[in-house]
């Protein structure tokens, strides 16, 4: 290589300027700022300036000069720079180890890029790690509280209670304090308090699990409910350490946000939903002559604060079965929050409220008030900052209720109003309890609807298309999108009975357990799905008033979901063509409706190999047809055919059912199932359903049971 080739490709690097980019953007400010004073005088009018008259001309040329500086510099840059470098990747003229140098760079760039994914990772696994430890800690705690408290190592679980406090209150930023003290008849009590800003968490730890407890307080005039004591030391003393700590950082969030959101009272507000609820609920029972089960279906439910979280929840849902054995004295302890183990019932529904943030911010109760719902005899003037609305209740007819709404004033006065682009704006004068968050219902468990179901909430509580967040249609998404990619997502969504059949949505146990007594062994089969639905977790209310329309539709759609499940049990399922091994009494085939979410047809047809003595099944045929005269039945060589129409009511959520002779019409021997599906749902009127067919229905919600009834019941039909 001769000496003029290492010249030839030697990078040539630009001269630094003598001024830099910076330094002409410095100046250029500079100019702008010292222009700017010129032209203000103290008092903000235009004029001259105290130290003496402004040179418009000069100041202007100054300027000018000062932009093509900054401009020459700015081309400089790109020609002598960026070109130079530029050049470096072209394969004209560069060096030729060039190309080794950049693919060295790019693989040390790549393996960089490696460690740092690699980094993460490992923070990651730390973190789950550390998840893990948590969580195996507490199960050991709770396997002690529940196994050994009371044995000669109670001391030694006392200190894992108190240490796990401990790291409770530092994970969610809460101060933590003890104090050991004798008492007498108790031995050694060691006090554990948690406190937050206003908030106090006192546990009392012994060496026994009789001497667990705990008392909540504030640092305020809020006044405490004992069920927050109750519902934290019951999690305790049954081992539940997991459950103890969430209602911990529910009541730290609430004060978190209680501080950081000052003057609104996020504890005082919490409390004022649990009151405005618990006053709908009063005025719901007297309309309904104090009968507390029909709270569950003409009302909202029924509140049960501090029974599953921290705050409002409302059961608004019990599956037939439960419901039809409670008792009276049952039904009023249930009303009145003392009903034991109501919270742990399986299938039940239940909605529970808390704050989560928004765009548009809502108004929170000041200390001036205690609750949305006003009682009848509470009067109160309309004012510049909130007005008495008047809501029909939509399910109790002649039911008024009167519910404070806030009204968030704004001003255009020339004292409160500020100047934009030349025009005044107005501007909140009463902004002070406008904070953006806004009350949530937490959908417990998430609840499969169809698209009627979730257009009816939107409406209900009049969430636009653009912020929708009700809704997702896969099953396993933690994020949820708007309804307005319905039309869109509607092939694509999965099924109301898929939905169901996921491990999210239990299976119908009503087969299994609650048709052993007939012994009357069916096989039935669902055709082709036809429901497109979507999984509801949680609800944004624009207003509390809203629970008046949401819980309707919430219940209606879970009346329904169980009705349906109890079609797809894996007990019940008939699989392809494949007969069971048992003997069957009857065949049902059931059908559901796209253009119909609430209505399943079943056709059932008695076979002659039923052993239960006096129903069809056990007649000859001419037997059949004479029990089954009125009915238009058809007779065919599978036996007795019968159709049966089932639809969910829209306000009560009652299941009622017809009789395809309610109907007037005639089954064709052959496809009867289809010529169920022709019958017009506007026809499905309370005063041509099949009145004791009706009430079987209602007492147990489930397909196999009915048609159980059915075979056992034959002359009531």
């Amino acid at each position: 290589m001769s000496a003029a080739e290492p010249a030839k490709h030697a990078i040539q690097v630009p001269p630094r300027p003598t001024r830099t980019i910076s330094d002409e953007f410095r100046e250029l400010q500079y100019i702008i700022n010292r222009f700017q004073e010129q032209l203000n005088s103290p008092d903000g009018i235009v004029g001259l300036h105290p130290y003496g008259p402004v040179n418009v001309e000069q100041a202007k040329q100054s300027f000018a000069q000062a932009c093509k500086r900054l401009r020459d510099a700015l081309l400089g840059y790109r020609d002598t720079t960026l070109v130079s470098w530029s050049r470096l990747f072209t394969t004209e003229g560069n060096n030729p180890n060039l190309a080794t140098i950049t693919n060295r760079t790019t693989a040390a760039a790549q393996e960089l890029a490696s460690m740092r994914q690699i980094a993460d990772s490992l923070h990651e696994d730390v973190d789950k790690c550390r998840s893990f430890l948590l969580d195996a800690a507490a199960d050991a705690i709770s396997r002690s509280l529940t196994n050994q408290f009371d044995s000669s190592d109670g001391t030694g679980l006392s200190t894992m209670l108190i240490e796990r406090l401990k790291a409770i209150s530092k994970r969610l930023g809460l101060a933590y304090y003890t104090d050991v003290q004798k008492r007498e008849g108790e031995g050694e009590i060691t006090t554990v308090t948690l406190a937050g800003g206003i908030l106090v968490i006192d546990v009392d730890i012994g060496s026994t699990i009789g001497q667990l407890n705990v008392k909540v307080s504030y640092v305020s005039d809020i006044e405490h409910d004992e069920r927050i004591n109750t519902l934290m030391l019951r999690r305790l003393r049954t081992g539940d350490i997991h459950g103890f700590e969430r209602l911990v950082q529910e009541m730290a969030t609430l004060d978190r946000l209680t501080n950081e959101r000052s003057p609104a009272n996020f504890i005082h507000n919490t409390f004022a939903i649990i009151s405005t609820l618990a006053e709908i609920q009063r005025q719901e029972l007297a309309a309904l002559d104090g009968d507390s089960s029909q709270l569950l279906r003409h009302g909202t439910g029924i509140a049960l604060p501090h029974t599953r979280h921290i705050g409002p929840s409302t059961l608004y849902y019990i599956p037939a079965v439960s419901k039809a054995g409670l008792t009276t004295s049952e039904w009023s302890s249930l009303e009145s929050n003392s009903l034991d183990g109501i919270a742990d019932v399986a299938g039940c529904n239940w909605l529970s409220y808390s704050w989560e943030p928004t765009s548009s911010p809502r108004c929170f109760l000041s200390a001036l008030f205690n609750q949305h719902c006003l009682s009848p005899d509470y009067m109160i003037e309309d004012s510049e900052s909130h007005k008495v609305l008047t809501v029909h209740h939509p399910t109790i007819q002649g039911l008024d209720m009167r519910f404070l709404e806030f009204v968030r004033k704004k001003s255009n006065s020339s004292a409160d109003a500020m100047q934009v682009d030349g025009q005044n704006a107005a501007t909140d004068i009463n902004s002070e309890f406008w904070i953006p968050y806004t009350l949530v219902a937490q959908v417990e468990p998430p609840l499969p609807a169809c698209a009627l179901t979730i257009r009816g909430i939107m409406t209900a509580t009049a969430t636009s298309m653009d912020d929708s967040t009700l809704a997702s249609s896969d099953p396993n998404a933690k994020s949820f999108g708007g309804i307005q990619d319905s039309p869109r997502l509607l092939e694509d969504a999965p099924t109301l009975e898929s939905l169901i059949r996921s491990s999210k949505f239990p299976k119908s146990e009503g087969f299994s357990t609650l048709h052993k007594p007939f012994q009357t062994p069916i096989l039935l089969s669902l055709e082709q799905p036809q429901i497109r639905a979507w999984t509801i977790e949680r609800v944004p209310l624009n207003d509390p008033r809203d629970v008046l329309l949401l819980v309707p539709l919430l219940r209606r759609q879970a009346t329904f979901n169980d009705l349906l499940a109890s079609c797809i049990g894996d007990a019940i399922e008939n699989s392809g063509d494949s007969c069971p091994s048992v003997t069957t009494s009857a065949v049902v085939s059931a059908q559901t409706h796209a253009n119909d979410p609430f209505r399943i047809d079943i056709v059932v047809r008695w076979t002659g190999d039923s052993a239960i003595a006096g129903s069809p099944s056990t007649m000859d045929v001419d037997q059949q047809q004479s029990q089954f005269a009125g009915h238009s039945s058809v007779k065919d060589s599978e036996g007795v055919v019968l159709g049966v129409v089932l639809r969910v009511a829209e306000s009560t959520g009652d299941a009622m059912a017809w009789l395809h002779r309610d109907l007037e019409i005639a089954l064709p021997r052959k496809n009867p199932l289809t010529a169920l599906g022709e019958i017009p749902s506007s026809s499905l009127t309370s005063n041509v359903s099949h009145k004791i067919l009706t009430k079987a229905v209602k007492i147990s919600n489930s397909v196999p049971l009915v048609v159980s009834w059915m075979l056992e019941h034959s002359n009531q039909l």
